[in-house]
């Protein structure tokens, strides 16, 4: 059985502003749910590293967005900012809106790249909750 994982507790903020419980919890239940699902023949990890710091750590070129297949394209890591100000000003209920909606943002971007199923990840994503 091939292994899953999912990696979406964000950059930067975590290590000054902690992690949100509400985040936490919905990244270990995305993380249980999807280990042993299959959305491609040859894709099967995906980690997800969302970045949310402010504007002026990005324009000093820190934490890139980025897209890398590893391991005979097996493997993706996704490096995907989001914006700090509305993250950092949401309630727990709003962190976690944006985690999702980061989730099927960066999931589509491989979509064509790694020949995965979206619709179908995107289908039992949003049945999640």
């Amino acid at each position: 059985m091939r292994k899953k994982e999912i990696i979406i507790i964000p950059a930067y903020f975590k290590e000054y502003y902690g992690v949100d419980d509400e985040v936490y919890r919905f990244c270990q239940k995305a993380y249980l749910f999807f280990k042993d699902r299959e959305y491609s023949n040859t894709l099967h990890i995906i980690g997800i590293v969302p970045v949310v710091a402010p504007q002026e750590v990005y324009d000093r070129g820190a934490w890139k967005e980025s897209i890398r297949f590893l391991n005979n394209r097996n493997v993706v890591s996704i490096v995907i900012k989001m914006n700090f100000e509305n993250y950092y000003h949401a309630d727990s209920m709003g962190k976690l809106e944006q985690i999702k909606e980061m989730i099927l943002t960066a999931v589509i971007r491989i979509k064509s790249k790694g020949k995965f199923d979206y619709e179908k990840f995107k289908e039992d994503f949003l049945a999640l909750d």
